[in-house]
């Protein structure tokens, strides 16, 4: 992998590493091999410092997303929480009105059974009305003539 981005750099290790095996360099040799090799390191310093300088910015920009990420993620918290708190509201509201309508519905079968048995009560009052005024009709009249105080 690093050959594929320092690729002159690699072939001067390479040769140098070569001479050095053969042997036999002059002084001339020994002063361009050491200028190249200045030469070499001054270009990888430079890309080096380029290459710091933009992970630094790099990291500059990962730090500010993961601080916006983070202030998201806490906006994003609070939201739930009154979600949650507003969901319980309701649980209790929807509650309280099953509470309601239990009780009315509870009223409503205490007094549908008051209705039958007043229904009931009314419709022994008329049997007995009906059969003293259409079959024993002499008990009804002293009945009435005794509650006036006829008699």
């Amino acid at each position: 992998m690093r050959d594929q981005y320092f690729v002159e750099e690699t072939a001067f290790l390479e040769e140098a590493r070569a001479r050095a095996e053969r042997g036999g360099l002059t002084p001339q040799d020994w002063r361009e091999a050491y200028a190249q090799l200045v030469e070499n390191y001054e270009n990888l310093l430079k890309v080096v410092q380029v290459l710091t300088h933009q992970a630094t910015q790099l990291e500059t920009k990962l730090e500010k997303a993961r601080a916006q990420l983070e202030l998201q993620r806490k906006a994003l918290s609070s939201e739930v929480e009154g979600l949650e708190r507003q969901i319980q509201h309701q649980q209790k509201e929807v509650h309280k009105k099953a509470q309601e309508r239990d009780i009315l519905y509870d009223r409503m079968g205490r007094t549908r059974m008051m209705l039958i048995v007043l229904f009931a009560v009314l419709l022994v009052i008329v049997a007995f009305m009906m059969y003293y005024l259409f079959i024993d009709t002499e008990q009804m009249i002293s009945f009435v003539k005794k509650v006036r105080g006829i008699q």
